[in-house]
């Protein structure tokens, strides 16, 4: 299965052109749609063409990621919007997931909701709620769960199979621009005519701004979000926290040795 046309303009809309090489949030070099790795060096200038091409090999590393992983048919909506997730978060990230824990167990809606958590960047070292990350989840979501009547792949020509301008790609992607994509941008990008699906994501995005529903949510949803917060916690906490603990255990234990010695004289 390959990214159909909604997912690929979904991920352009999101990701945006940029010829010259920019830091996205959280200070990650990127250039053309969301491309990053070693040798995007500052002041870096790349061709429109280059950029497809770039992309082109991004897209294909992540199909082959959602494929292997994912064990259970899916349609190719929901395809597109893991492609469109795991090129946002990397490979390794969408592998963790409970986006894909869930959906491998057969629950599907529990995988649609848990992909709007990959909503936050780590700015100056702070987890931080990203809007533009939380429009692109809605619009993933609105995608995943989109019936695919007549939505085609993307045709060849769109994605052209070039050299990527001597740009080895990344083993990753991050969440890197903080696009601001609305209904506009992606009718511009051409979801609009995707089978009617430009419009439902576009509704999602518009959405998406408002304020979280407030859902009755099971005990085992609770948990599996709060071992994702969990796993965005940085190994230093943990080892810091593991420091002060042992430090208090050893004035504990330091203080009765004393009172035991005090006891027996």
């Amino acid at each position: 299965m390959r990214l159909n046309i909604a997912g690929l303009s979904l991920i352009k809309a999101f990701e945006g052109l940029e010829l010259t090489a920019y830091k996205d949030p959280i200070g990650i070099l990127t250039i053309g749609y969301g491309h990053t790795g070693p040798r995007v060096q500052p002041g870096m200038k790349i061709s429109a063409s280059d950029a497809e091409a770039l992309l082109r090999d991004d897209v294909n590393r992540f199909e082959d990621a959602v494929a292997s992983l994912v064990k259970v048919p899916i349609n190719e909506n929901e395809f597109a919007a893991l492609v469109s997730l795991a090129f946002n978060i990397g490979a390794q990230r969408f592998s963790e997931s409970t986006t894909l824990r869930r959906l491998n167990k057969g629950d599907r809606l529990g995988a649609a909701e848990a992909l709007e958590w990959f909503n936050k960047g780590r700015i100056n070292g702070r987890l931080t709620t990203l809007p533009g990350l939380t429009r692109r989840r809605a619009a993933e979501r609105a995608l995943f769960l989109m019936t695919p009547p007549d939505i085609q792949p993307a045709p060849p020509s769109q994605l052209p199979l070039t050299e990527n301008a001597g740009i080895p790609p990344s083993t990753e992607q991050s969440p890197r621009r903080e696009h601001l994509a609305d209904s506009r941008t992606l009718q511009g990008a051409g979801i609009a005519g995707a089978g009617g699906g430009g419009a439902a994501i576009s509704s999602a995005i518009e959405k998406s701004g408002e304020s979280a529903k407030n859902t009755n949510e099971s005990l085992s949803p609770q948990m599996e979000r709060i071992y994702e917060l969990i796993q965005a916690v940085p190994d230093w906490v943990y080892w810091s926290a593991a420091a002060l603990v042992i430090v208090g255990l050893t004035i504990i234990l330091l203080s009765r040795i004393d009172d035991w010695r005090h006891h027996r004289r």
